[in-house]
C-alpha cells in the first residue's frame, strides 16, 4: 500500500531513530521511502498545473510508445558560454537574441514527439517554457537509490533513463550547436550564451546574427540590453523586460546538463 507523505524529511528521521531498514528512491521532484512493511511517496510542489503534467506524461508515453531512439555525444554539448570580456559595466548597442521554444522546435523536428503533442506544448495559455522543458529533460531522468541498514546509508546508487535520455540530449546537442554558429557570427561581438539566448554588444552582430535566424527558419526574439555587469565569478544583466536584473552564474559544471531539471 502506498501511503503519503507531508515531510520526508521527517519522517526519515524517524526512521533512522528507530534503527529500521528502508530505501530512499528519489529523483528532482519525487520521493519513495519503501520500508518493509510500507511504501510512502512524496510530491514537491513543481508549480505545474495539471495540464503541463499531462504534457509531460504525454511526451515520455509517445517516446515509448514508438520505440523512439537516437544517439548523441553529450560529452559535446556545453549549455553555456562566456567570451573572455573585461570585468566591468557595458552600455552601449547591447542585445540578447532568444531562441524561441527551441528545444520544443527541434524536438517536433527530428519527430520525436508528434504533431498533436507540439501544437498542446505550443498553447502559451495552458503550458508555459519550463514544462516544455521538463517534459524533455523527463526522458532523461535519473534516480537516485540510498539504502539504510538499521546504522547507516548505503553509497547513492544512479539509474539513468537508457532508452530515452539521448533524446533530450540530442535536441540540447543541435541547440548548442545553433549557439556555437551565432557564436562565431558575432566574433568579437559576443559577449556569452545561455543555453537558447546569445548576448552581443554591437548592432551589426545583432543583425547578422538575426538575418542567419531568419534563413534557417528559426524563430527567436531580440531584446534591447540596458545595462551588463561582468565579474569574475557572474555576470548580471539589466533589461526593461524584467523589473530585477539577471544573474547568470558560470561556476564551473554548475548547469551539467538540463536534464537536472526533471519531473
Amino acid at each position: 500500500m502506498k501511503l503519503k507523505l507531508g515531510n520526508p524529511k521527517d519522517f526519515i528521521r524517524q526512521l533512522k531513530r528507530d534503527q529500521e531498514l528502508f530505501t530512499i528512491i528519489s529523483t528532482t521532484f519525487t520521493k519513495t521511502i519503501i520500508t518493509e512493511s510500507n511504501e510512502y511517496y512524496y510530491n514537491a510542489n513543481s508549480g505545474l498545473k495539471m495540464g503541463e503534467l499531462a504534457l509531460i506524461k504525454a511526451v515520455k508515453d509517445y517516446v515509448i510508445k514508438n520505440n523512439i531512439k537516437t544517439k548523441c555525444n553529450r560529452s559535446k554539448i556545453q549549455y553555456i558560454d562566456k567570451s573572455t570580456i573585461k570585468n566591468g559595466t557595458y552600455k552601449k548597442n547591447l542585445y540578447e537574441i532568444d531562441l524561441k521554444s527551441a528545444y520544443w522546435n527541434f524536438a517536433y523536428k527530428n519527430k520525436f514527439i508528434s504533431k498533436e503533442i507540439f501544437e498542446r506544448g505550443n498553447n502559451k495559455r495552458n503550458i508555459s517554457k519550463k514544462a516544455r522543458l521538463i517534459s524533455l529533460g523527463n526522458l532523461a531522468k535519473r534516480r537516485a537509490f540510498i539504502e539504510f541498514d538499521g546504522f547507516e546509508f548505503s553509497k547513492v546508487i544512479f539509474e539513468s533513463s537508457d532508452n530515452t535520455e539521448n533524446i533530450f540530449f540530442k535536441v540540447s546537442r543541435q541547440v548548442d550547436m545553433i549557439m556555437n554558429q551565432l557564436k562565431v557570427i558575432a566574433d568579437k561581438n559576443y559577449l556569452f550564451y545561455w543555453v537558447d539566448a546569445i548576448f552581443v554588444n554591437s548592432e551589426k552582430a545583432k543583425n547578422e546574427i538575426e538575418e542567419f535566424l531568419k534563413a534557417e527558419n528559426i524563430e527567436f526574439k531580440t531584446i534591447l540590453i540596458n545595462k551588463i555587469l561582468k565579474t569574475q565569478g557572474y555576470i548580471k544583466v539589466w533589461d526593461e523586460l524584467h523589473d530585477k536584473p539577471r544573474p547568470f552564474i558560470f561556476e564551473p559544471m554548475k548547469l551539467k546538463d538540463l536534464s537536472n531539471v526533471v519531473y
